[in-house]
């Protein structure tokens, strides 16, 4: 499916920049009230319709209905600003006259109909008034027929070397769209801008059309490399002098506290560091005053290009208009590597074949979340879950054992800020009447699941022991050996549950021992479990035939088990790489 995208407040064009960046999206018609943004979206974006105007104009509104339709839009972008939702106290949400340009795009989603639309708006927008706020929101996007899915979005987990936290919301007719999952390489400051260390205070002026005046050695590399708004601020001669006094990378801090008055740095004077990303870049990023936006080494602020290029914008971005407005123009920018992960989130679900379906097996790439909404509009029935999620122990550290084959405790992204528990109650609605689920787990985040499972209507029976019979070694002089994990066993409220004792007479421990993964089973998953111990699960909790569902399949160890031991099986996987590795294996 390919999309024609309408950017409402588009300003100047990075939420486009990066839905572009993807081969079935384009952005054909765009509105801004800002005339210099509208001038330096229509600069870039040369095929689009772009609209200069206030929205709440019926003159423009219908401009700008007319043009989508004739242009066959079918999804819309953009930032609405607002402002009232942010102040304590208050409960007006949507209400707050000054929340009106929310109303707006929300009236355009209902009048143009698109299929898919994304809300990209500040973090706390969905914390405000406990979740007031983004309740309405919702509510009112949801009675227009959208799937709604939202949540916070860090720039720099998708290549932008910027700390930039945002609020996105995205709705589909006909899908349910997740977030996107960044990755976990940091792209630096020193990265993005090192290259441009040629200016100085003051250098890199050039003629109002663009062209540059070569009468140096610095312009004639600009003029070359057709580097456009690479203009560093002409500082006075204080403010130079203040520069001079912060050491490379250093702050106001670093200096004597007799210079911290009003007579010396009586605001937030600091540089930026090479080996970091860059913090929020705002609309006065070229304001040595105004926090650590000045160069790591040379006594400048930042130019309008190395701002663009922390904000991740392409040298071929060209920004129109005068220093304060294409200052405002960058700062207020989408960052275009963040919308580039948006986009293809969007374009994954609707032309990637993600689901391969059996008599017997059905394994999909989706995320847990959103896909268990699918299951319940088809009505689909599972007797049981076995389930390994993500545990949340992954952390940054030093941890070095091993003769540097194993480096700490962090497995990935993808174990970092995970939900525990929301995913429960909704599957647990999947059960028949007699089912069953076991949850693996950190042994820090047992109680807090059992809670969740018996508000679920599940009655939890055991906890269930895996003996590692070699255990990976660690700090053996100041810690215990890490050789046991744990998952919960509950079933259904008052039903016949499968427990397979087997023939014995004896008590049966719930405890397993098996060894970890090792030789020719790994297969590249960091926390994959033994097929042994799977097997053995499964012959106990289920029965021959029986439907097993894992929402976090991983590289498909409980498939495997499940194919070996004549159970159907159906499985979930957002990882594309873990769920290659989960198909290979299972069908």
């Amino acid at each position: 499916m390919e999309f024609r995208v309408l950017d409402l407040f588009c300003g100047a064009g990075g939420f486009s920049s990066g839905m572009d960046k993807n081969k079935n999206i384009k952005t054909v018609v765009a509105l801004d009230n800002d005339k210099n943004a509208a001038l330096t979206f229509s600069k870039n974006f040369t095929d689009a319709t772009v609209i200069v105007g206030d929205i709440t104009d019926k003159g423009i509104k219908d401009k700008v209905v007319k043009a989508s339709f004739e242009n066959k839009v079918n999804m819309i972008i953009g930032g609405p600003p607002c402002q009232g939702f942010s102040l304590k106290g208050k409960n007006l949400g949507l209400d707050d006259p000054r929340n009106f340009l929310f109303l707006e795009y929300i009236e355009m989603v209902k009048k143009i109909k698109p299929e898919v639309f994304v809300i990209e708006n500040v973090k706390n927008l969905l914390n405000s008034e406990n979740g007031y706020f983004i309740n309405q929101i919702v509510s009112k996007l949801t009675k227009l027929g959208y799937n709604i899915n939202y949540g916070v979005l860090n720039a720099k987990d998708f290549g932008v070397p910027e700390h930039r936290e945002r609020a996105i919301i995205i709705g589909s007719k006909s899908k349910n769209i997740s977030l996107p999952v960044g990755n976990e390489r940091m792209v630096t400051v020193k990265e993005a801008i090192s290259d441009l260390a040629f200016l100085e205070s003051g250098e890199g002026e050039f003629e109002s059309d663009y062209r540059f005046k070569p009468k140096s050695e610095y312009q004639k590399k600009m003029r070359n490399d057709k580097l456009y708004n690479h203009i560093a601020t002409n500082h006075s001669d204080i403010a130079l002098k203040k520069l001079k006094m912060i050491p490379p990378e250093g702050d106001k801090t670093s200096l004597p506290k007799k210079y911290h008055g009003k007579q010396k740095f009586a605001t937030t004077w600091s540089r930026l560091e090479w080996n970091s990303v860059s913090p929020t870049i705002d609309t006065r990023f070229d304001t040595p005053s105004n926090g650590r936006n000045s160069h790591p080494t040379l006594n400048r602020s930042i130019t309008p290009r190395e701002a663009a290029r922390l904000q991740s914008f392409e040298d071929k971005f060209i920004f129109y208009g005068n220093k304060t407005s294409v200052c405002k123009q960058i700062g207020n920018a989408v960052p275009p590597l963040m919308a580039y992960a948006i986009a293809n989130a969007i374009d994954e679900k609707y032309n990637t074949v993600c689901s391969y379906e059996k008599s017997d097996i059905k394994i999909y790439l989706d995320d847990a979340y959103s896909k268990v909404s699918d299951l319940k509009k088809n009505k689909v029935k599972i007797n049981h879950i076995i389930t390994d999620p993500p545990y949340n122990i992954s952390k940054a550290n030093n941890l070095n054992t091993l003769n540097g084959k194993r480096q700490g405790v962090d497995f990935g992204i993808w174990d970092k800020g995970f939900d525990l528990f929301s995913w429960i109650k909704p599957y647990t609605e999947l059960l028949d009447k007699n089912g069953s689920i076991i949850i693996f787990c950190s042994y820090m985040y047992i109680s807090y699941i059992i809670a969740e499972l018996t508000k679920s209507n599940i009655d939890v029976k055991d906890v269930i022991v895996w003996k590692k019979t070699n255990p990976m070694p660690r700090n053996i002089d100041r810690r215990y050996v890490q050789d046991m994990e744990f998952a919960i066993w509950g079933v259904v409220k008052n039903s016949k549950w499968v427990f397979n004792k087997g023939d014995t007479n004896k008590y049966r421990r719930s405890l397993y021992e098996t060894s970890i993964v090792s030789g020719k089973e790994k297969n590249g998953h960091p926390t994959q479990k033994s097929l042994k111990l799977m097997e053995e699960l499964i012959k106990v909790h289920t029965n021959k035939n029986d439907i097993v569902l894992d929402p976090f399949m991983g590289s498909g160890t409980t498939g495997v088990a499940c194919k070996n031991l004549n159970r159907k099986f159906i499985g979930i996987e957002l990882n594309r790489d873990y769920f290659d590795i989960a198909k290979s294996r299972i069908l």
